[in-house]
């Protein structure tokens, strides 16, 4: 099988390196994988591919792409890759970020609940203030809600489990592969769910009818103790209505990987609000992103 990859990206760890292309070459000897660095150059390609590996695939792509039957992405996110109006290709989405994602929940859950933003702002202030820290719980028994338990929120069930987390998880059915949660919830109980979490976290794609799912009534069942994280898309919260909880002090905080406009503008009052904090879409950055998927897309390819 013909196979172009075109994964350029301004993201380091997800720029093919010349070294993993040639240890992916190599584990694919049985097929032919050319790489390539630019569209014009992908596009030339593309007449005689039957796969190819990208970030992206526009519709009108496939009319130039007699041969082409897979398209594979690293990513777990399908907005970016188009599916083929003819229904001649099969999309293969990477499922690798179970880990990654994880660990950067975590970091975030860590941060939040020994609220180490009030560290960093007294520092900035020169203020040694410990009885900031009187009260503060463990981590150990709170309840986390992963919003979108899939597979990924299934990696941070274990995670979470292992500190003594009580894990609940959201989805659409919740008769359907809810292990590894000591409660699974369907979509129409978010609002009961809510109401017994203290951190909740969303992880959910933005094709499958998500927008603004934590809405300010929802927002509004949650403790005045809660937190809220997202490391899925940013469509998935209101962050006005955020916002204003976080303002009015109905929340305890949040911490955002995704927001609904990207990058987010400088004039954005998101950048100010008290006890909000943000990372640039970076939840899955990491050095090895790259090693894993193609670990994961040679066994694929087999």
């Amino acid at each position: 099988m013909r196979i172009v990859l075109f994964l350029t990206n301004p993201v380091s760890a997800f720029q093919a390196s010349a070294a993993q292309i040639a240890a992916l070459s190599q584990r694919l000897a049985h097929h032919s994988l050319q790489a390539v660095f630019s569209e014009a150059d992908f596009l030339r390609e593309l007449s005689s591919a039957e796969a190819v590996v990208v970030w992206r695939f526009l519709p009108e792509w496939y009319a130039g792409a007699p041969l082409l039957r897979h398209v594979y992405t690293p990513s777990a996110g399908r907005e970016r890759i188009a599916a083929d109006p003819s229904a001649r290709c099969a999309r293969h989405f990477g499922t690798f970020h179970g880990q990654i994602m994880a660990e950067s929940l975590l970091s975030m859950m860590l941060f939040m609940n020994r609220r180490l933003g009030d560290a960093l702002l007294a520092q900035r202030e020169h203020s040694w203030a410990p009885l900031v820290y009187e009260g503060l719980s463990p981590l150990t028994g709170q309840i986390a809600l992963l919003v979108g338990y899939g597979a990924i929120g299934k990696h941070v069930a274990r995670l979470l489990a292992a500190l003594g987390v009580r894990v609940h998880g959201l989805k659409r059915d919740k008769n359907r592969g809810g292990e590894g949660a000591e409660r699974v919830f369907a979509a129409d109980e978010l609002h009961e769910a809510l109401e017994l979490a203290d951190h909740v976290a969303c992880m959910l794609p933005s094709d499958t009818g998500t927008d603004r799912l934590l809405d300010q009534p929802a927002l509004a069942k949650m403790k005045p103790s809660a937190f809220v994280y997202n490391i899925g898309r940013g469509n998935a919260i209101d962050v006005e209505a955020l916002q204003a909880a976080l303002v009015g002090g109905r929340l305890a905080g949040a911490f955002l990987d995704v927001v609904p406009e990207e990058p987010l503008p400088a004039d954005s009052p998101l950048w100010t609000v008290k006890n909000l904090y943000l990372t640039p879409h970076a939840s899955a950055i990491r050095s090895d992103y790259l090693g894993q998927y193609f670990a994961e897309l040679s066994a694929l390819l087999a």
